[in-house]
Formats: structure tokens, C-alpha cells, sequence
């Protein structure tokens, strides 16, 4: 299994006020890259291009067909800003160019993903067009081995989204040092979920910035069961930090037996590995119902097979239960625990039957 990832820097002059912020998101995307390509045993090969380089309005290409392991930081105060334009639609189009020339570009195990980063828009592209680059990305995305994914300023989605950009693979994001840290953390969740979706199989994704943030109650109800009706809901107070789910829930239950995988912890930070056989409920946070169902990881981005990482997102309204069929998992204050009576099935007793 083997990934070409493709990355466009915005190197134009209105970059020049978060220019050492911009260096420190792209190292922060390599070494994102780089950790997940290691944890899921991927050969990951990395190109990066120059968009407005110097005092230009050109494309230069500035790493070519490099491991992801070989590649180092760049240093904050090497971030030039001084580009007279944005050739956005060239810079795509050099990426598109350097990887279909490898010599794996039509194997069927080798997946490409070209992202762009800018904080304006195209302005000064001479070889592509918005129709032409639009007809390459088209064809190059049917092939379902080519992800493109685009983080510009808000508003500019829907321009996007014409050229045939799935819209869950776009992130708009403020022109800001606080706004780059925001775009930085999600671009490195996004690269850990696309790593693990990877070894489950899925060759490119049309939801690379996985969250529930444009999803209403009205969708989630329309397409899962209300389960709220069946189940328990704890809040994990300070004194529970640390608590094991086991004896957490038995306190609860009177002293009755916890049901095995009837216990649902809440997402807050990245699980390596969750299983596809582990149910995932959906609350939402107004209404404080529970939801159930397959299309859960659908609405997630997640393959509905395969063990995959998963990352808190932006989960708008929601927050995310997996089920737990461990009798000592931790549980974090802050959180809830749903407990599912109806799923769960007794433990069969013995010494580490807890």
C-alpha cells in the first residue's frame, strides 16, 4: 500500500502577516503525515510546490517524490511571503503533473492526495483554467484513487464545490495566527483518519475533514433510531476521573452485574483502534437524545469495515459514544457514559472476568 501526497503552499505576498504561522502548520502536516504512515506501516511519498514563490506569480517546485521520513522542518523565518499572485489552479495542476508520471501512477494500490493551502484565490494561473483543472480533478477523482482537498478563506467553498470539489473535503479557515493553529489541528486529524482508511482499504475519501458540523437533528433523525428511551446516562464528576467503567457502572446499577459492551464511553480524544463490530451512538446536544445506527459512521466519513483511528472532529452539535467491551477502561471527568442494557450480554465469570 503506498500513498502519493501532494501539498501546495500559498508563498503570496497577503501570506506575509502569518508567514512563520504558515511554516509551523506545514511542518505540523508533515510530521502529522509522517506519524501516521509509520503507525500504519505505509509508504507515503510527499511533493510540495511553491505557489507565488519569491516575487513571482509562478509555480516552483520545491520537494519532489520524497519518503515522508526523509523530509525535515522547514525553519519559521525560511517561510517567503512576497508572491505578486496566487496561481492556485497551476500550482494543483504541477502536483497533478509530478504524480501521474511515477512509474506506479496506474497501480491499483497507490492512492493520491493533493491538498492546497491558501488564505485568497486564484488569480494568476497561465496554464490551467478553472475548466480545465476542473475537467483533471473530475476525471482524476472517478478513478477513485485521487483525493483532492482545499483549505481557503470562508466563503470561497461553494466557488470550490462548482469545480467538483466534495465539500466535506474543503476547510474554510480564518486568515489568522489563531486561525492556522485551528486549521493546523484539523488538517492533523484529517491525515491520521485518511492514514487508517487506508489500511481498511478505501483508496480516497470525499470527507477528508470528517465532522457532524453541517449536520441537523432533523438528518440525524431521519436516518438513525432513537434509542434514548433504552438507556442510562451518567456524567463522570472529578471524584470519577480515572474510574474503571466496570465498577463505575455496578455503582450505579445498585451492585447489579454490568453487561458486557452495554457501556458507550464519550470520544474526547483520539482512539487508535476502533473496531468495526463496536456499535457508535450519536447525542445530540439540545434535544439530549441518544441515536443509533449504521449510517452513524457514514455520517463520521468512516469505512463500515475495517478496524479505523478515530479523531475528535467538529462534531457541531453531537457528541460521539463508542461502546467499550473492556471491564477496565478509564474513564475521563468532563464526560458522560451511556449505558445500553438492551446490546449488552453477561460476562462469563472467572478470575479476569473483570
Amino acid at each position: 500500500m503506498k500513498n502519493y501526497i501532494g501539498i501546495s503552499r500559498d508563498h503570496s505576498g497577503s501570506m506575509s502577516s502569518i508567514a512563520r504561522a504558515a511554516a509551523r502548520d506545514y511542518n505540523d502536516n508533515i510530521a502529522a503525515i509522517r506519524e501516521a504512515s509509520l503507525s500504519e506501516n505505509q509508504d507515503t511519498i510527499v511533493s510540495v510546490v511553491e505557489c507565488g514563490y519569491g516575487d513571482t506569480a509562478s509555480v516552483r517546485r520545491a520537494i519532489v517524490n520524497s519518503n515522508v521520513t526523509a523530509l525535515q522542518p522547514i525553519a519559521e523565518g525560511a517561510y517567503t511571503a512576497r508572491g505578486r499572485g496566487t496561481p492556485l489552479f497551476d500550482s494543483v495542476g504541477e502536483l497533478i503533473e509530478m504524480f501521474e508520471s511515477v512509474p506506479d501512477a496506474d497501480d491499483i494500490n497507490v492512492s493520491f492526495l493533493v491538498m492546497a493551502v491558501t488564505d485568497g484565490q486564484e488569480n494568476a494561473s497561465r496554464k490551467y483554467s478553472a475548466a480545465t483543472i476542473a475537467a483533471k480533478i473530475r476525471q482524476l477523482q472517478a478513478t477513485d484513487r485521487w483525493t483532492f482537498v482545499f483549505r481557503v478563506p470562508r466563503g470561497d467553498a461553494r466557488r470550490l464545490m462548482q469545480l467538483g470539489i466534495p465539500e466535506g473535503n474543503i476547510l474554510e479557515w480564518e486568515q489568522t495566527q489563531r486561525g492556522v493553529e485551528v486549521a493546523s489541528a484539523r488538517t492533523r486529524e484529517a491525515f491520521t483518519g485518511y492514514m487508517s482508511a487506508r489500511s481498511s482499504g478505501v483508496k480516497s475519501t470525499q470527507k477528508f475533514y470528517t465532522d457532524l458540523s453541517n449536520v441537523t437533528s432533523k438528518d440525524v433523525a431521519a436516518v438513525l433510531e432513537d434509542v434514548s428511551s433504552d438507556v442510562l446516562i451518567w456524567p463522570v464528576s472529578v471524584a470519577d476521573h480515572d474510574a474503571e467503567i466496570r465498577p463505575f457502572i455496578e455503582a450505579r446499577l445498585g451492585g447489579k452485574p454490568m453487561l458486557k459492551g452495554a457501556g458507550f464511553y464519550q470520544l474526547t480524544k483520539t482512539e487508535p483502534t476502533v473496531q468495526d463490530h463496536k456499535k457508535i451512538l450519536i447525542r445530540d446536544k439540545t434535544t439530549q437524545a441518544v441515536y443509533y445506527g449504521s449510517a452513524a459512521r457514514q455520517m463520521l466519513g468512516l469505512p463500515t469495515y475495517g478496524n479505523v483511528r478515530l479523531a475528535p472532529g467538529n462534531h457541531g452539535n453531537f457528541d460521539i459514544f463508542i461502546q467499550s467491551t473492556s471491564v477496565n477502561r478509564k474513564l475521563a471527568a468532563g464526560t458522560s457514559l451511556v449505558y445500553w442494557a438492551n446490546v449488552g450480554t453477561r460476562y462469563k465469570e472467572g478470575p479476569s472476568s473483570r
